[in-house]
């Protein structure tokens, strides 16, 4: 099985498990976050698609400095209950190690980010995430709770090595987000994820583009995002900080 998750990771870019955290502490984590909506904090702004300052080497209406919407809100990892399920998971030694054997990586730390570690995604009626790289080499989520409809997690394939910013990657994603345009769901470029509460999912998010679509209705979309690093003490940039968490630390 662990050899069927390294290839399908190695190959797609993502692994999914759905069931995987069991309904009871699915509905224990869901009723911790929803007391605590008023920590939320809500981002209401643009970025590029690499989440940097971009380069002014390049137009402004160039795909390498576009400013895309995003609409999201992010519940901290000092906000969230110490002696929760999720915490307790993140910080298990023995699924850091099931990580690690399905990324093939030579070693996988808790990044020392203070607000960015372990959080919850918490999207309200309206919002939504512009298609973006992540700052990180690959992402883990859980999926806690759905909206009433939209909140789609939408990515591609593994479209650029990590790091790469260079003609080709423009080139795709001039291609990529023009079909989107013309197609919108239709677009065979990008996948769907079939993503229920309880699923954790592995996903190589600094090499496949990905968004997340509109959210309708009162319900909040809820996705726990836990973070890794291969460098131990590694935290997010100054600028993933303050665009998701609202707040800095060196």
């Amino acid at each position: 099985l662990l050899q069927k998750f390294r290839l399908r990771f190695k190959t797609e870019g993502i692994v999914t498990l759905p069931g995987f955290l069991r309904p009871h502490i699915v509905n224990s984590a869901v009723n911790d976050i929803n007391s605590k909506l008023d920590k939320v904090f809500h981002t209401d702004g643009t970025h590029n698609v690499f989440l940097d300052n971009g380069d002014q080497n390049f137009a402004q209406d160039h795909i390498r400095n576009r400013q895309l919407a995003t609409k999201v809100g992010a519940l901290a990892y000092d906000f969230m209950d110490p002696e929760g399920g999720l915490v307790n998971l993140y910080q298990n030694d023995l699924f850091r190690e099931f990580l690690r054997e399905v990324m093939e990586l030579g070693e996988l730390f808790p990044l020392a980010d203070p607000f960015g570690a372990c959080s919850v995604n918490v999207s309200k009626k309206d919002t939504m995430q512009a298609w973006h790289f992540d700052e990180s080499p690959h992402s883990v989520t859980i999926m806690l709770q759905k909206p009433e409809s939209g909140g789609e997690f939408r990515h591609t394939k593994q479209i650029r090595s990590r790091g790469q910013i260079d003609e080709k990657i423009f080139n795709d994603l001039e291609r990529i987000l023009a079909e989107d345009v013309r197609k919108g769901e239709a677009n065979e470029l990008v996948n769907t994820l079939e993503f229920e509460p309880g699923t954790l999912s592995i996903f190589s998010g600094s090499t496949s583009l990905h968004e997340v679509t509109h959210v309708y209705g009162e319900k909040c979309r809820e996705v726990a995002v836990l973070c890794y690093s291969c460098v131990q003490g590694k935290k997010n940039s100054p600028e993933v900080q303050k665009l998701f968490f609202g707040r800095v630390v060196d």
